[in-house]
């Protein structure tokens, strides 16, 4: 995995200037340990101008570099190994061996902006990615492929295919913002917005990124890292680097299938079918009720009924109707890139089909294609272009609802009684085209395949040109333009008949997005012996502009034609539009000191166009430092290898959306010849002033025993004020709600990264790389005379707050009473329970989130997996509160069949039951509530109780596992081919433990927002794996 990883690392640091050249010199590069070849090694050398020429090794290790006049030296370098420098003089053929350094000092990363520095040089913590790992398991979300693997960063997974995740770095900043970080892909800032509209989510921007066409991925943790992007990278940047082409003429084609099944679901009780009080029908009558789709009827003991689909049937269970209902899940990405070119121009294409469904048939049926170009050209000694342009053409047919809405077919597995036959929904539909179902809480599923529908095709274009000039070899121009554009359109059908809405409904709609960043960046680079200098200045104009159209109709004439002109009714029809600009300027100033001492300080200042005149403008600052005491001490390196402790300071501001500043009216139409106007329910703020997050860190990086062992700690502490809040305000004021700047939220914490390498021989290896981080939020203050503000919530049943005093993410909701020894109280005289209507429960934040990743190497076979760990943190299932109101699961047999025996065989009355179900309660007084009570009023009780439903979301995961085989070279030589691998992946195979009931993911959330730690109608476990096949010609 580290040599995977310096690999690509190397390649994206190689900036070589290539000019005309005389004669070819060639040879290759092999590792000392094992004789293997090593890729990506750069060879350079100088002319008798002192101009830097070089080329890569490739894959096998071997190079091919144009020798200028006055060339006299030959120089290898690599990440890991020492440097080899080799005499001309007239030879043809250098083949060179290199032997591992104890200490990795001059890696390359890449920063904000783009701008490359020295790994040791940096103030401030940044973590690296794997590819390898993300290109095998693939996953239809980039933003979920990182779950596990970063320190700090916590990843809430699609509730669905094509859905939106969820990232957060450090915690929680925003009290009602946007609290994700800044993508940047090649220097370009990127949309991610949610594409959430009522209950159909639309994914999230990342998603349109394709990991195939990735070299690399560093994350900027905090404000201290992230702080030159400015106000849209407070809450951190995960910055991309794309693939470019290299000289040699290559095709790579990778092939990958994936097949999702669900493998968990809840525990079923199969002993009880249909109906109410113990009865089939009201009174045992054959019929069942169409009104009653609950499993609290007779024991099921093959009595004749008649069914939902007017056939005599058998009243017995149906142990696996939820479980046939659903499919196996096929996800194919087959993707091929060609590219080549000589020492001054390189491009490299790319063609990339991901085609996938979902466990429910025909739903979420994707088909995406990506084509990518990327040319860099080297027109003269001091110009070159790096050009790349991406179109991604995305059509989704029948996206997944979400939540409680009757159109989600996962509530199948919420409200389908046992003794339900998965054949007698098969009739949808009757002779007149109504619904047949069961309930109008519950659409026949097989009515909301065939009958409902959803599309929409999202064709997107990101482009990003870079020139640079060399002035010297000491200062170079760099010149910036990228786009991000896209159009979106679609539509909802929801066939006219159904019990939901009988006349039917359909609505379209167009978004589009147009996102623009120029930048100008000015870079002075000087070393004068014991001293060195790196300077940054420039400008950035970034504007944004969004328009969408809706147009709507609430009753169709035709049922089955999808057509919005298919109403007697004239479509109501939404426009909105949205435009933003910040304008900004920036400095950088990096000095060091003798290679081990390091001092940087930047600034920057923003003016946005969505605060008033007199507060758009906000300056700030960042200061770091970092000591290589290994370096200055003269440590022993086979004991000590590299140390370095580092500590920075950082402020950055935040705007907000557009609109919030000034009262704007939204039009209504035309009547009378009149065009109708409105103001908004919230009142905007002429005041507002931008959000401040101040931040500050400390950490070493500290590697032991040539790089065998290595630490990573960081400790850091964020406080974000004045706060933009939407708040509510008193009905007598004419308004619901105001903006105002208010509030402060703080976040500290610690990450911890372990890696080591156990074992390494010339055959077999063994790398371990840990990560661990522990963040504790607060909500400081609000606004005054406000001690909560509400983010989410489900029902009246249980709310997540911003609330001071308490981490964020909050949750309260309808609780027991306690009596002073512990157990619950019953209400006197009765069989509720006594509500305590505002009880705490605890936050969603788990105590602390890790992984493992172990790396094995046996000659041509490699294995890999990752752990992923969340330790603490709550979250409430409604549909756990369902299925017990449903009498659906085994938890509902609880005194069932002790109370049948009684009430029903027996006869015995409600007021002298001598069994059933029953609560552990006392009453007000402290006497034991010995009280007997139906199992349906029971299971009906807990659910409007939040509390029963709340569980500890802790979890371990197999997250990622591989299993692959590269053929060896000898063999692949014969039929030129100079690569092939093939590996069997999975994600999510294994869930080792969890404490939430069984068929319940304790990731699962209902939404991709700030309101987590609430599920509700989400997808049960399920676990991915398939096939890779890469091959490289």
């Amino acid at each position: 995995m580290k040599r995977h990883l310096i690999i690509l690392t190397a390649y994206l640091c190689a900036c070589l200037s290539l000019f005309a050249q005389q004669r070819t010199l060639k040879g290759k590069v092999t590792d000392q340990a094992d004789n293997s070849p090593i890729p990506a090694v750069t060879v350079t050398t100088f002319d008798k101008n002192g101009t830097r020429h070089g080329v890569l090794t490739d894959m096998e290790g071997n190079y091919s570099i144009q020798i200028p006049e006055g060339a006299t030296t030959l120089k290898f370098s690599f990440i890991g190994m020492k440097e080899v420098t080799e005499k001309i003089g007239n030879r043809t053929i250098i083949n060179v061996i290199m032997e591992e350094d104890a200490i990795t000092t001059d890696e390359v990363v890449v920063t904000a902006l783009g701008i490359k520095r020295e790994a040791k040089a940096l103030s401030y913590s940044t973590q690296g990615v794997n590819m390898d790992g993300i290109n095998d398991a693939k996953s239809s979300n980039i933003v979920s492929s990182l779950s596990g693997k970063i320190a700090g960063v916590q990843i809430t997974p699609p509730g669905m295919n094509n859905g939106s995740a969820r990232i957060v770095i450090r915690g929680n900043n925003s009290v009602t913002g946007n609290n994700q970080p800044l993508f940047v892909v090649d220097g370009m800032p990127i949309d991610n917005s949610d594409g959430e509209n009522g209950n159909l989510d639309y994914g999230n921007g990342a998603a349109d990124i394709n990991p195939d066409d990735i070299e690399n991925i560093e994350v900027l943790k905090g404000a201290n890292a992230s702080a030159l992007y400015g106000s849209r990278a407070a809450n951190g940047v995960i910055l991309i680097t794309t693939k470019k082409g290299g000289e040699k003429f290559k095709v790579n084609i990778n092939s990958n299938c994936m097949f999702q099944t669900l493998t968990e679901f809840p525990e079923y009780q199969n002993a009880y079918g249909v109906g109410t009080s113990f009865y089939i029908d009201n009174k045992n009558n054959p019929p069942l009720s169409k009104t009653n789709y609950r499993s609290w009827g007779s024991p099921m003991m093959g009595q004749p009924v008649i069914g939902l689909d007017g056939k005599l049937k058998a009243y017995l269970p149906e142990p696996d109707n939820v479980k046939d209902f659903y499919q196996t899940a096929t996800m194919w990405t087959n993707s091929i890139s060609v590219e080549g070119g000589n020492n001054k121009n390189q491009y490299r294409i790319s063609y990339t089909n991901n085609h996938s469904n979902s466990v429910v048939n025909n739903f979420n049926i994707d088909n995406k294609s990506t084509f990518n170009l990327r040319l860099n050209n080297q027109f003269t000694s001091w110009l070159s272009l790096d050009s790349k342009i991406t179109y991604i053409d995305d059509r989704v047919t029948n996206r997944q609802y979400s939540k409680s809405d009757n159109k989600n077919p996962m509530n199948s597995y919420i409200h389908m009684a046992r003794s339900t036959s998965l054949s007698e929904l098969y009739t949808w539909k009757d002779a007149n085209g109504n619904e047949i179902g069961t309930h109008r809480n519950f659409s026949n599923p097989y009515w909301i395949i065939n009958e409902n529908e959803n599309k929409d095709t999202k064709k997107r274009v990101i482009g990003s040109f870079v020139l640079k000039i060399d002035f010297s070899k000491d200062l170079s121009l760099q010149a910036k333009a990228g786009i991000d554009t896209y159009n979106w359109n679609g539509y909802t059908f929801n066939n006219k008949g159904s019990m939901n809405d009988a006349d039917g409904q359909m609505q379209t709609f167009q978004r589009e997005l147009e996102n623009y960043n120029i930048e100008g960046l000015l870079t002075y680079n000087k070393r004068l012996k014991k001293f060195s200098v790196m300077a940054n200045a420039g400008i950035i104009m970034y504007s944004t502009n969004q328009t969408r159209y809706t147009q709507k109709i609430n009753s169709l004439l035709q049922p089955g034609l999808i057509n919005i002109s298919n109403s007697a009714e004239y479509p109501t029809d939404t426009q909105e539009l949205s435009e933003k600009k910040i304008n900004s300027i920036f400095g950088a100033v990096s000095l060091g000191f003798n290679d081990y001492i390091y001092l940087d300080i930047t600034g920057r200042n923003d003016w946005s166009s969505t605060l008033p005149a007199k507060n758009n403008s906000y300056f700030y600052p960042s200061v770091g430092s970092s000591f290589i005491f290994s370096e200055a001490f003269k440590m022993d390196k086979s004991i000590v290898s590299f140390g370095k402790i580092r500590g920075s300071y950082a402020i950055v501001g935040s705007d907000t959306s557009p609109y919030r500043v000034y009262d704007s009216y939204s039009f209504n139409g035309i009547f009378n010849d009149a065009t109708l106007a409105s103001l908004s329910t919230t009142m905007n703020n002429p005041d507002l002033k931008p959000e401040k997050t101040y931040s500050w860190e400390i950490g070493a990086d500290i590697r032991f025993f040539k790089n065998r062992l290595g630490i990573d700690f960081t400790y850091y502490n964020t406080t974000t004020k004045n706060q933009i809040i939407n708040a509510q305000l008193p009905t007598s004021s004419g308004y619901q709600k105001r903006y105002y700047n208010a509030g402060e939220i703080q976040n500290k914490g610690i990450e911890l990264m372990v890696y080591g390498t156990p074992v390494k021989n010339k055959n077999f290896s063994w790398e371990v790389n840990l990560n661990w981080a522990k963040n504790n939020s607060k909500v400081i203050s609000l606004i005054e005379g406000v001690d909560r503000f509400q983010i989410g919530n489900y029902s009246s049943y249980i709310y997540v707050y911003a609330e001071v005093g308490k981490p964020y993410g909050y949750m309260r909701g309808l609780g027991v009473k306690r009596h002073e020894n512990g157990k619950m109280i019953m209400e006197d005289g009765g069989g509720l329970l006594m509500k305590d209507p505002d009880k705490e429960f605890g936050t969603s934040t788990p105590d602390w989130v890790g992984g493992i990743t172990n790396t094995f190497r046996y000659k041509n076979f490699d294995f890999s997996f990752l752990i992923d760990v969340k330790k603490g943190g709550i979250i409430y299932s409604a549909s756990t509160g369902k299925m017990l109101t449903n009498g659906m699961t085994s938890e509902t047999l609880f005194g069932r069949d002790d109370y049948y025996i009684r009430k029903e065989i027996w006869g015995e009355s409600d007021s002298e039951l001598s069994g059933g179900a029953w609560f552990d309660a006392v009453y007000s007084d402290g006497t034991p509530a010995n009280k007997f009570m139906s199992p349906q009023s029971y299971a009906y009780c807990k659910p409007n109780y939040a509390e029963f439903t709340i569980y500890d979301a802790s979890y371990v995961k197999l997250r990622e596992l591989t299993l692959g085989y590269t053929f060896p070279n000898q063999w692949m030589s014969k039929i030129k081919i100079q690569r092939l691998r093939l590996a069997f992946v999975g994600r999510n195979l294994w869930t080792i433990h969890k404490k939430t009931p069984q068929g319940f993911d304790p990731e699962a959330s209902q939404t991709s927002g700030n309101g987590q730690g609430i599920e509700n109608g989400s997808l049960p476990p399920n676990a991915v794996y398939g096939f890779d096949i890469k091959l490289t010609f």
